[in-house]
């Protein structure tokens, strides 16, 4: 059976508390418990990027992250990356952070009514609990692929007997040439807004029902200046040096709701984002792995929109020139809002920060200069 996970608990802890964790570690491996933990992993990791070595064990492919947590470890910075890693594969509903705690030490991101549990120089008993966590989780995914199972059998069944029936019609000469596709996964096309001449890209998900459009530039500064002038308000400061062709920024989380309000739209969500960012491929930006041809970034000042390549959806900026508000929050404490893609002062060493997967927040209030909007349709 193919393992979803590549780990089942990865370990981010300060290096003045490894002690701790190589107690856990060792409790752990004789319940043969597959882990992370970059001190045992020398030999692994001789010559690689630690960035990717981090991406890779606290992303996706690892069940549960394990955070002990204490006054050292919020004060060190490869356990800042560390949790900007674990919060970014953040589902919610879903939580896999799993707090042990050595002191009172408040963690940025971590909820206070969260359930978390403190280290009482047990790791038998901490060892004991992340067994019966994996193993629920286990029997969790092996109930829900059991609920499947018969209509997977259902649709594999129905593909097989259409095969046959093409390959009998174009045995017969009923048919020429390659078969229909079937349906398209990704999907984008133009679509061209009555309400400001603004140009919409649609994206199709799986299930139709859940496409939406978004816009395929950031808003700019003359678009928001309309919205200004309707609304009677004042139009917030900008650079002396931004064009009207500008990303528009120092604009607070819910006055990007309004101004999508205003044009019967919205925020993307994380996962709108994410998907649209990606434009359908396993690239590292969007558009493509080469920043300099898809992003404005490193520079002091943002471009005009649209001013380097679009995506294969046919959308700019998702990367770069100025980072990007989104509807959803950044953490459970429901203190700070998700902002995605990177701006121009943004860097690619240590961190990179115009990734897709990379993921940074701020108060919904604030107002930043590098941080704009763009705008989410729903399909009707």
């Amino acid at each position: 059976m193919k393992l979803w996970f590549k780990y089942d608990i990865a370990f981010s802890v300060a290096e003045e508390d490894k002690p701790i964790a190589q107690q856990i570690a060792a409790a752990l491996k004789e319940k043969r418990v597959r882990y992370y933990y970059y001190e045992e992993r020398i030999a692994e990791s001789w010559g690689e990027y630690l960035i990717n070595l981090t991406k890779a064990a606290f992303g996706k492919r690892t069940r549960y992250v394990l955070m002990i947590t204490s006054k050292m470890f919020i004060q060190k910075y490869w356990s800042s990356i560390e949790r900007q890693m674990a919060f970014t594969r953040s589902i919610p509903g879903k939580p896999h952070i799993l707090q042990l705690r050595l002191d009172n030490t408040e963690v940025e991101g971590l909820s206070q009514h969260q359930v978390y549990l403190d280290w009482n120089n047990n790791p038998e008993e901490i060892s004991d609990i992340l067994v019966q966590k994996i193993r629920k989780q286990q029997q969790a995914t092996t109930h829900q692929l059991g609920k499947y199972s018969i209509g997977t059998l259902t649709v594999l069944m129905a593909v097989m007997l259409a095969y046959v029936v093409l390959t009998q019609k174009r045995d017969k000469g009923g048919t020429h040439g390659p078969a229909q596709e079937m349906q398209r996964v990704l999907d984008a096309g133009p679509f061209f807004s009555t309400s400001d001449s603004k140009n919409k890209v649609e994206v199709f998900y799986r299930n139709s029902s859940n496409s939406f459009y978004i816009s395929n530039t950031e808003v700019t500064v003359a678009q928001y200046r309309k919205f200004c002038d309707a609304q009677k308000k004042e139009l917030p400061p900008q650079a002396p040096l931004f064009s009207e062709n500008s990303p528009v920024v120092n604009i607070s989380w819910d006055e990007a709701v309004a101004y999508c309000k205003w044009l019967e739209g919205r925020l993307p969500t994380d996962a709108e984002w994410e998907y649209a960012a990606g434009g359908g491929l396993s690239s590292t930006y969007s558009g493509g792995n080469n920043a300099g041809k898809v992003a404005v970034y490193d520079r002091q000042k943002p471009k005009a929109v649209a001013s380097k390549a679009a995506n294969a959806f046919g959308i700019y900026d998702m990367t770069g020139n100025v980072a990007e508000w989104c509807n959803d929050w950044y953490d459970s404490s429901f203190t700070l809002k998700s902002v995605r893609g990177g701006a121009y002062n943004s860097k690619i060493n240590p961190v990179n920060e115009l990734a897709i997967t990379y993921r940074s927040k701020e108060q919904p209030g604030a107002r930043s200069p590098y941080i704009g909007f763009r705008v989410v349709w729903d399909k009707k």
